[in-house]
């Protein structure tokens, strides 16, 4: 019994002293913590600071913050109405202490509560300046009033001394409006203005048209209804920006906006795993400003407009692959279905009005989906389909009396045939195998030909007080410099160039064919004008005032940013793209690099046409040739670097100027750590014309630098930069590898530079980020590296780094 007594002693004892440490914690003094206690009926303070300070409840009103150079500080939301009586969300930051002993509005603070009375203060003080403020000077983060806000933060303190507050800091973090509110209050400002009345507006993307080409096919007689719409209207040279990815320039034009702010950076959503969409998109593209605006739109095969996000107007597939059921609306589908084209109903009989093929050379492509002649099939039955349906669709709207205020159709079949069939576009050129040559020499020609009577269907049903614009985003090299091979799976965006074409046609054009600055940032302003809307402010382009008439920006109107009330979030459907055609097509066509081929040994067809070669060989000639060079291939496999090595010798001996067996060479000396000839031999490659050569001088400097070889990783990269001076990824590269050697006065530029040509670089943000946490500059390193992680939030290092950054602030 009294060793029972003794344990519920004991224990009744342990329990006593850790309710005592209990309570006391509460009132034990804290670093991370500042704990105030409020008399509830004389609103005295008291402070717990150095020592255990007693709070009794019935008595105190006990308050505890984060603690913050000495300060108290919290983090709220408050809702407030702007001038035009649009509610806003405000979320901010306030630091503040105790003005002096006592707080005169402890009663109503009590019977409040501390969150309701400080949101109510906040509220009334922010109020006060807002009240004065324009709802476009709130949104915009250029404004003067959020670019100098002692105003407002002044007037919060002096509104919060009143109630015995001393505040020392107080920031907005962002001010958010309800979309739906403004978008009334737009509306109904548009409807004030006079100059808000709409006209129908129609784009033709042509991707990777070319003045150069569509002067030579306009001299011939091939394109007479471009011609026609140029000769009438204006023409100009379209500005883009690099590099030239289509899903990014393309939704640049939708846009106006950055490929940083937009989101749709490359043909794969890095985030997700998947071909980029909708979802991918982060702003408002125009069908959705549009049709926000009553204004309904019809868009088929745009880069980003699938899945849907304007619930009024119609959309039709996706680019690259068709998609059964992608048609917007669900009611549609069947009309859309009866009038597709399907690829496999394309045959012999279509296909031989654009290429010169015999019927065996068909039956023989039709066993292999990877055949020219069976991509071009896809390309041509894509183009009858999207147009087909799209046209019909358009003129079944019209006869709903729900007409289409601006449509957008893109024929992307045009760059695809470029990347295919340049090669063999007349005239002939030494070292290009004849027998394609005798294929595919009418097949640009034509296709282009089958395009502009396509737009002649067009302007045949269109209304006559229709703008009617055809653009490209980007050019293609023409000429004696076009490419001299199929793109063979590997990346061919180099082949790509600046600038684009422009006409616009239609009653409001003035015709004028002088040459005028024009950039893909300024189309969405410019169709924006023309459909009665104001421009963004936080567009970079302009209203090409000098091609319209009777047409200008809206200026009593003023738009910030139409992502603030335009939502773009894309409506559910099941029709979706399919990752692995859509892969295939884009690595067919040059699109899309296949990761495979990169640093790896080439192998040569001993069967091939010996016009391969840059000078012509017999067959003897190429087959041996190609003997030497795989069997350089399989040596190399096998560890036999030194009998490699003569092997490749004997090849280039054969045909010198074939780029192949000089790359199989130096990655061979690579191995046997023979570095300046390997790189010697590398470059000789590349000047006899190796393609896909700009990732070739990132994966060898990628290897140096493995070796912890960084100077030689950055010799080379300097020469990819001589040679490929618009390339983000040398450029971000070489920042890279430069700081590496902390050589910080070449690479911090260099890295600077990267984000010039490419915005969206993450390797340059990253890298940029590190240099200033380097530096102990960790509000800069952040901001680099917040704005890495809303380009591709997977990123768990960087987002590591970025707490850290934060926690140092």
């Amino acid at each position: 019994m009294p060793r029972h007594r003794l344990t519920h002693a004991l224990l009744l004892l342990a329990g006593l002293v850790l309710v005592t440490y209990v309570l006391i914690s509460l009132y034990l003094p804290s670093s991370r913590w500042l704990v105030f206690g409020v008399d509830k009926h004389t609103g005295v303070v008291r402070v717990v600071q150095q020592t255990i300070t007693f709070l009794p409840p019935h008595q105190f009103y006990r308050l505890r913050f984060e603690r913050r150079e000495g300060y108290a500080q919290r983090d709220g939301i408050i809702r407030i109405t702007s001038k035009e009586g649009v509610p806003v969300t405000v979320n901010y930051r306030l630091r503040f202490g105790i003005a002096g002993e006592r707080l005169p509005d402890a009663r109503r603070m009590v019977e409040e509560g501390w969150n309701a009375w400080i949101r109510a203060r906040v509220a009334e003080a922010v109020s006060a300046v807002t009240q004065q403020i324009p709802i476009e000077d709130l949104l915009s983060p250029s404004s003067q009033f959020n670019s100098q806000r002692d105003p407002l933060r002044q007037t919060v303190a002096n509104h919060l001394a009143r109630s015995g507050l001393k505040v020392t800091a107080f920031e907005v973090a962002r001010f958010e409006v309800d979309r739906d509110a403004l978008l009334r209050v737009k509306r109904a400002e548009l409807r004030r203005d006079a100059r808000s009345s709409p006209t129908r507006v129609v784009i033709f993307a042509l991707d990777g048209a070319d003045w150069e080409l569509l002067h030579e096919l306009s001299d011939d007689g091939r394109i007479p209804n471009i011609r026609a719409l140029a000769s009438g209207g204006t023409t100009a040279s379209l500005q883009t920006i690099q590099p030239t990815v289509s899903p990014m320039v393309w939704t640049t034009v939708a846009t106006g906006l950055t490929p940083d702010r937009h989101g749709m950076l490359d043909y794969i959503d890095r985030a997700h795993g998947t071909p980029v969409d909708a979802y991918s998109r982060r702003v408002p593209a125009l069908w959705d400003i549009a049709d926000a605006f009553g204004r309904s739109s019809l868009v088929s095969g745009w880069w980003g407009s699938w899945p849907p996000t304007a619930p009024n107007s119609v959309f039709y597939d996706t680019p690259v692959e068709e998609v059964a059921n992608a048609v917007y609306p669900p009611a549609l589908t069947d009309r859309a279905a009866s009038l597709a084209v399907p690829a496999d109903t394309v045959g012999y009989s279509q296909v031989r009005r654009f290429l010169n093929i015999t019927t065996d050379e068909w039956d023989s492509a039709a066993k292999n989906p990877a055949d020219p002649a069976m991509i071009f099939r896809s390309i041509l039955a894509k183009t009858w389909n999207d147009h087909r349906v799209a046209i019909n669709l358009y003129n079944d709207q019209r006869q709903r009396g729900q007409d289409p205020m601006l449509v957008m159709v893109s024929y992307e079949g045009t760059d695809a045939v470029n990347h295919l069939f340049a090669p063999y576009h007349p005239p002939y050129r030494e070292g290009i195998s004849e027998q394609n040559y005798r294929k595919y020499w009418p097949a640009v020609a034509n296709y282009y030909a089958e395009v502009d009577r396509l737009i002649g269907e067009w302007m045949s049903v269109l209304p006559r007080d229709t703008t009617v614009m055809i653009m490209s985003s980007y050019g293609f090299r023409w000429g004696k410099n076009r490419p001299r091979t199929m793109p063979n799976g590997g990346a061919a965006l180099s082949d790509h160039r600046n600038p684009g074409m422009f006409v616009a046609y239609g009653p409001h054009v003035i015709a004028n064919h002088a040459a005028q600055p024009l950039s893909v940032y300024d189309i969405a302003p410019t169709v924006l004008a023309l459909l009665g809307l104001p421009p963004a402010a936080d567009m970079p382009g302009h209203v090409i005032t000098w091609a319209f008439k009777d047409v200008a920006p809206i200026t009593s109107v003023r738009v910030v940013s139409y992502g603030e009330f335009v939502n773009s979030k894309p409506l559910t459907t099941s029709a979706h793209v399919a990752e692995g055609p859509y892969a295939s097509q884009l690595q067919a066509i040059g699109h899309l690099n296949d990761p495979t081929r990169n640093l790896t040994p080439v192998l040569e067809d001993e069967g091939d046409t010996p016009q391969r070669a840059a000078a012509p060989l017999s067959p003897e000639q190429w087959g041996q040739y190609a003997y030497y060079n795989n069997l350089g291939v399989d040596l190399r496999g096998k560890g036999k670097l030194s009998e490699a090595v003569d092997a490749f010798d004997r090849a280039i001996d054969i045909n010198p100027t074939r780029p192949t067996p000089h790359l199989n060479e130096a990655m061979t000396m690579f191995d046997r750590q023979q570095y300046s000839p390997a790189d010697d031999q590398f470059l000789r490659a590349v000047a006899l014309g190796l393609p896909n050569a700009e990732s070739y001088f990132i994966d060898f400097a990628a290897l140096y630098r493995e070796r912890n070889m960084d100077n030689r990783a950055i010799a080379l990269l300097y020469q990819g930069r001589r040679l490929f001076p618009q390339s983000y990824l040398v450029a971000a590269n070489l920042g890279s590898a430069l700081l590496a050697a902390q050589r910080y006065s070449e690479g911090v530029p260099e890295l600077v530079r990267a984000l010039g040509i490419q915005p969206s670089s993450t390797l340059a943000l990253n890298n940029l980020g590190l240099f200033y946490a380097t530096q102990n500059d960790f509000g800069r390193a952040l901001d680099f590296w917040n704005r890495s992680l809303t380009i591709d939030p997977h990123q768990p290092q960087i987002r590591e780094a970025a707490m850290a950054a934060r926690s140092r602030l």
